[in-house]
């Protein structure tokens, strides 16, 4: 497949050295969903993953993939892959300036092609070390026939990996997992969402969601962060009201090494419960004080009818009457995000497993009396 655009930024991207895109952008236009598929040196995976999404995706469906900073066999092995294919199929191969290329950055490249080349289809997020298991299309297909804008679904590991993972402590592995969700199961409470009624699995990962590019376009573009970039996308969808939907049957198994390629990502949080006493948590995970008063300043902020009382919410969130008084006056999800950000008393504080075993029963605590109150019995 030779180069169709050859040059050294046809992108015109400042962290771009020089990139080449192989095959026809064009032919994308006419696809329904376009998999989006960032690459950095996965000639270990890359063939796996390309024969999933050509078995398991629809005629006519397209595959754009990037090949992020490769200096391994992944471009070569992608091309030998789909040589053969009839779908389309775009293979980008960006070389960026020194220091300058990152996993969130060839991410938001992928869905910003897709979204211009193909405005009216699916963009579907999946890495290079990841397979699709069937079905996945149809669990897609099922949740964006009811509404649904974005689709989160479940992502599992590769089980022959998986095997040959160190054994992390059992005990410390149910105290993140009962944090999780626990504080899954209390938003859930306070905040109730017609679209997942509980309980769910309340993940967003790179590896495995889908959304429609109209709006991405409104909620878009993927930020850029050292980690995290797929839950900022997940809060600017909710920022813009769009619909977010937790599904069980789109499902995929994805590499588990220990060595990974993006700082922050699953490789690193794998290891650093294997390997460390007292490990650093997610960092969505914090105290039943913090959370209680996050959901409660978040509902009543939506909830409230007038700027001034916005404001009044605002300022008891340690904002200043003048800064309080300015993000009151956007409303909604824009509104409350904004506000979020800037309070000082829901300033997230990354936490350590051993916060978790101390707190966890005043979470808990926390939860049981809402289920109570909400029950009509007695708190």
């Amino acid at each position: 497949m030779p180069p169709s655009e050859t040059g050294p930024n046809v992108l015109g991207l400042p962290e771009v050295e020089a990139i080449d895109i192989s095959g026809e952008p064009s032919r994308l236009a006419a696809c329904a969903l376009v998999a989006c598929v960032p690459a950095q040196n996965e000639e270990g995976w890359i063939a796996r993953c390309l024969a999933a999404l050509d078995a398991e995706l629809w005629p006519g469906e397209g595959v754009l993939l990037l090949a992020n900073g490769c200096t391994d066999a992944t471009i070569a092995i992608a091309r030998a892959v789909t040589a053969g294919w009839t779908r389309p199929f775009l293979l980008v191969d960006c070389r960026w300036r020194p220091g300058e290329g990152s996993a969130p950055l060839a991410r938001r490249i992928t869905f910003d092609m897709a979204e211009a080349l193909a405005p009216d289809a699916l963009i579907l997020s999946i890495d290079g070390d990841t397979v699709v298991l069937p079905g996945l299309r149809a669990a897609y297909a099922a949740e964006f026939e009811r509404g649904f804008d974005l689709v989160c679904g479940r992502i599992g590991f590769l089980p022959e990996e998986a095997a040959l993972l160190p054994h992390a402590d059992p005990g410390s592995e149910a105290v993140i997992r009962d944090y999780r969700e626990t504080t899954r199961e209390i938003a859930a409470l306070l905040r109730p969402d017609p679209d997942n009624p509980w309980p769910h699995h309340g993940n967003i990962g790179g590896a495995n969601f889908a959304m429609r590019a109209a709006a991405y376009r409104i909620a878009g573009p993927l930020p850029i962060l050292p980690s995290g970039e797929d839950r900022a996308l997940r809060r600017r969808f909710e920022a813009h009201g769009r619909r977010i939907r937790y599904c069980d049957g789109a499902r995929v198994e994805t590499s588990c090494r220990l060595e990974g390629r993006a700082a922050g990502g699953l490789s690193e949080e794998l290891r650093r419960n294997r390997t460390q006493t007292d490990p650093l948590v997610d960092e969505l995970l914090e105290p039943a004080e913090t959370l209680l008063l996050r959901l409660r300043a978040e509902a009543a902020f939506l909830a409230a009818p007038l700027a001034e009382d916005r404001a009044r919410i605002l300022t008891r969130l340690g904002l200043a009457a003048g800064e309080a008084a300015r993000l009151a006056e956007t409303v909604g999800g824009l509104g409350w995000h904004a506000a979020e950000e800037a309070s000082p008393a829901l300033r997230r504080t990354r936490l350590r497993l051993s916060d978790l075993r101390r707190l966890l029963p005043g979470l808990q605590a926390a939860r049981d009396a809402i289920r109570e109150a909400r029950s009509g019995s007695p708190a």
